[in-house]
């Protein structure tokens, strides 16, 4: 049988330590070395960049009556209820003065609002009930005044949030003049001013709206077509104003 004999070098002390040190300071740079991340990215595209004006705004009836006492007189108990379909020339009850006055409706339309519903005595002029039609409705949407300024009379706008699956087209019809204080929801005072807009989608598409309906108007206010356009989640502030990091290289940069 042969015997294998193994044989050993000897390392001098200095050497090992020499070693071991290499090894440790290298194990550290390992450890504390820039690690590479995993960072969502998006590219620029081209396309139609659009500006909007975003807030709430309401529907409403352009065509509204305030059906008033003719003098004064008692006004009968009556039936009649807010939602209750009339027509032009229909009979909305006696109105009992010296003579008896048949009160009719002006249009085609809805009760809107009933503000006197028993027997009572009324002074000439006494609100009784609103009536409207809704063959035409506008939207009015209360735009903050430093932001009103770029709205302009033609603009076009989506309507959405109204109940519907698609967005409907408008188009701003006029613009009031004066801006009137609001408190917010968070308590505080804004000046807003009343923007005005005609829905041009066709109405058999959003015949379901009523008077006083909340919607969300989007006004756009500024269009360019081919433009270069990226992700908004990419933009960040950086000394007020906006920024987005790029990618050269596989490193990022501002």
């Amino acid at each position: 049988m042969i015997k294998k004999t193994v044989e050993y070098i000897r390392i001098p002390k200095k050497v090992f330590f020499s070693i071991l040190v290499f090894i440790v300071l290298a194990f550290v740079a390992f450890s504390f070395r820039p690690k590479t991340k995993v960072v969502d990215v998006g590219k620029i595209v081209k396309g139609l960049f659009q500006k909007k004006i975003v807030d709430e705004g309401m529907t409403n009836f352009t065509e509204k009556h305030v059906i008033t006492a003719p003098a004064d007189g008692i006004i009968p108990s009556h039936n009649w209820q807010a939602g209750n379909e009339i027509k032009k020339g229909e009979k909305l009850f006696n109105f009992e003065w010296d003579r008896d006055f048949v009160v009719t409706s002006p249009i085609d339309g809805f009760v809107l609002q009933v503000f006197e519903k028993d027997r009572k005595h009324v002074q000439r002029g006494t609100p009784l009930m609103e009536v409207g039609s809704p063959k035409q409705i506008e939207v009015i949407a209360p735009i903050l005044s430093e932001e009103v300024i770029e709205v302009q009379k033609g603009q076009k706008a989506l309507i959405t949030k109204w109940g519907g699956d698609n967005p409907l087209e408008a188009v701003v019809t006029k613009i009031e003049p004066q801006a009137k204080e609001e408190i917010s929801a968070l308590g505080v005072k804004e000046q807003r001013v009343n923007v005005y807009l005609d829905i041009t989608t066709d109405k058999n598409i959003w015949q379901s709206l009523g008077d006083g309906f909340r919607v969300e108007v989007a006004i756009i206010v500024k269009e360019q077509d081919n433009d270069k356009l990226i992700p908004i989640g990419s933009l960040f502030s950086y000394n007020n104003q906006p920024h987005v990091f790029i990618i050269e290289n596989r490193k990022i940069k501002i």
